[in-house]
């Protein structure tokens, strides 16, 4: 009795020590300040991952989501209206996701996604940017220079990247000093039926911004499909959803398509300070459904 009662306690130590460090392990549980002007890019695998907001939410938007497992969607929404927080997990591997959030008569952005070699996070904490258990907690609730990064300044950015050649052929040097540029000679990226190639890179210190110019090959004879607001650019293990897309969402067959996309700061809002000369990927996530295409 005494043997079968020490082999139990041995077979149980392992689990009890490893949920003693899971409990304080802050990689997986996460806290950010609420920010409409933030795109919160969150890892998630086949546990759910639990977003609490201060209050109800008004409503939730998404594609490549559904609350039905009938539905077959990449990521799995759990979510009761009126409710302050929500959950969602993948149901297959590199699933990925977008919602929109409406909480207070703001609207915050979410993009969902899993990698194999990316821990998932457990918990997403958001709280008010004044919340002093948040500055006490060293959570970082004090602004950055990513709060100036609205919406009408993406756009100018991404008008000012695409007329950067014009300008700088008529006036040189004179872009210098506010955007660094790239023209990267071998970013591809290769699929099955088409491939994406890097063309220009604008980087915007002041907005620790990165915008891109795109070109998308479609080899095949017939059209292909991508939802804009899912593409990624990845730099090792890390992926950066797009702030700004201009992009069609649609290769003609045996031709070329253009697309911008711009990335900002890290996924909690701070500063990123991407360099030009990293070794960029684009992620590119293809529909089979023309009709579920949501165009920027």
């Amino acid at each position: 009795m005494n043997l079968r009662l020490i082999h139990f306690f041995l077979l149980l130590t392992p689990a009890i020590l490893l949920a003693k460090a899971d409990r304080y392990n802050r990689d997986v549980i996460k806290q950010y300040a609420l920010n409409p002007q933030t795109v919160y890019n969150i890892p998630i695998g086949n546990t759910p991952t639990t977003i609490t907001f201060p209050g109800p939410l008004s409503s939730i938007d998404g594609a490549n989501v559904s609350s039905s497992a009938k539905n077959k969607a990449p990521v799995l929404l759990s979510y009761i209206d009126g409710r302050y927080f929500f959950s969602v997990r993948a149901t297959e591997p590199n699933a990925r996701g977008a919602l929109n959030v409406v909480f207070q008569n703001q609207t915050f952005v979410f993009n969902f996604y899993h990698h194999e070699d990316e821990i998932p996070y457990r918990t997403v904490r958001l709280v008010d940017s004044g919340d002093s258990a948040m500055v006490a907690a060293g959570y970082g609730a004090e602004r950055t220079n990513i709060h100036k990064t609205t919406p009408s300044v993406l756009l100018d950015l991404l008008d000012r990247a695409k007329s950067y050649h014009l300008i700088n052929q008529a006036y040189p040097k004179m872009l210098d000093e506010e955007i660094q540029h790239l023209a990267p000679p071998n970013l591809n990226t290769e699929y099955q039926d088409f491939n994406v190639r890097i063309d220009d890179i604008y980087r915007f210190p002041q907005y620790d911004t990165l915008a891109f110019k795109i070109s998308l090959r479609n080899e095949s004879d017939e059209a292909i499909f991508y939802q804009p607001q899912m593409m990624a650019v990845r730099i090792g293990q890390n992926l950066y959803f797009p702030s700004i897309a201009d992009a069609s969402g649609i290769i003609p067959p045996q031709s070329d398509s253009i697309a911008y996309i711009a990335i900002t700061g890290k996924p909690n809002g701070e500063r990123a300070d991407l360099s030009i000369r990293n070794p960029f990927q684009i992620i590119v996530s293809q529909v089979n459904d023309p009709a579920t295409l949501l165009i920027p």
